[in-house]
């Protein structure tokens, strides 16, 4: 591992950890044990740090994915365990990340929400048809408006005055949604299928 890839590394653990607006780079130095001389070889200050990471998270949260669809039998299992690594990814996740980084670092949050919709929309529009064309998804279901509500559900989730991060932990705020995303596209194979794969199993009522 570089140099640079260990402090984005390292600081994508402090930022999930304390959020982003109350660390500072003296502090990032020191949980990193490095001097702040050493980390500004590498990035020209802290929103530059933030970009770094998120485009690192963007990154490996791809390299995953397309390896899930080189090795998924069928799209049911490419969306479970897409879904199971989004669910292990966001057991100490923080809600008021994506607040912090809309309000105090936009242009990571644009960086994100480009991603989201070319990259992930495209990608859960050709699982949904897939999905109908395999039987496991409703054949009167929209893919395309599907996607679509799917992309923008993060923006629900992540609404601090629906649900604030105080009282609301955005690992079960996602559980919820899968729960109640699945209920609403499965067909009975894909209810027989999801019964009977060991994915999921901790996120299933």
């Amino acid at each position: 591992m570089s140099q640079l890839d260990n402090i984005i590394s390292k600081s994508a653990e402090l930022f999930l950890r304390y959020g982003l607006k109350s660390l500072t780079m003296d502090e990032i130095a020191k949980q990193l044990g490095m001097s702040k001389k050493t980390i500004y070889q590498y990035v020209s200050n802290k929103s530059d740090l933030v970009h770094k990471v998120m485009q690192a998270h963007l990154d490996n949260e791809d390299n995953f994915i397309k390896e899930v669809q080189k090795t998924s039998k069928n799209a049911l299992e490419e969306n479970l365990r897409t879904m199971t690594f989004m669910c292990e990814d966001m057991q100490g996740f923080n809600g008021m990340i994506f607040f912090e980084l809309q309000k105090y670092y936009p242009e990571s949050f644009a960086l994100f929400n480009e991603h989201r919709e070319k990259v992930a929309l495209r990608r859960i529009l050709q699982n949904l048809k897939e999905g109908i064309k395999e039987g496991f998804y409703r054949k009167d279901m929209d893919a395309d408006i599907m996607s679509r509500i799917l992309v923008s559900s993060l923006d629900i989730l992540i609404d601090q005055q629906r649900f604030p991060s105080k009282k609301y932990h955005f690992y079960n705020l996602y559980k919820e949604f899968v729960n109640y995303h699945l209920g609403g596209i499965l067909t009975p194979k894909g209810v027989k299928y999801l019964e009977e794969s060991k994915l999921l199993k901790s996120l299933m009522p």
